[in-house]
């Protein structure tokens, strides 16, 4: 395995950045639209807007991470989450959580919707 990097699930890759609050869980599927946003906590006023760009899934994935105790930034792109947690907290409990919801975002991806006939 190579320096800096941990996998926890086959889906989701951990990348360990030189600054210990900040990682980033990298996926091989896109979670959200094409685009890069930032959430900081509190959300700023035009959130909403911006979680709307991400998609259905994309915003979902960063609602859910911004509402772990804990985490006070997220930059999200189509196949990164980068989080930034509290200087004081593990990221232990923060970690288990955050792939639970991008294996649970991957898995409603693969579900495709298809129309009936008749």
């Amino acid at each position: 395995m190579e320096k800096g990097k941990n996998t926890i699930d086959s889906q989701v890759e951990i990348y360990l950045h030189p600054n210990p609050e900040i990682r980033s869980f990298l996926t091989n599927t896109e979670i959200s639209a094409y685009r890069v946003e930032k959430f900081k906590k509190p959300p700023e006023k035009d959130w909403e807007h911006a979680l709307k760009q991400l998609g259905v899934i994309g915003a979902q994935v960063a609602k859910e991470i911004l509402a772990i105790q804990d985490v006070n930034e997220i930059h999200i792109k189509p196949k990164e989450i980068r989080i930034k947690k509290e200087s004081a907290s593990s990221w232990e409990a923060i970690e288990k959580k955050v792939v639970k919801i991008l294996t649970r975002a991957l898995r409603r991806k693969q579900i495709k919707v298809v129309k009936r006939q008749g």
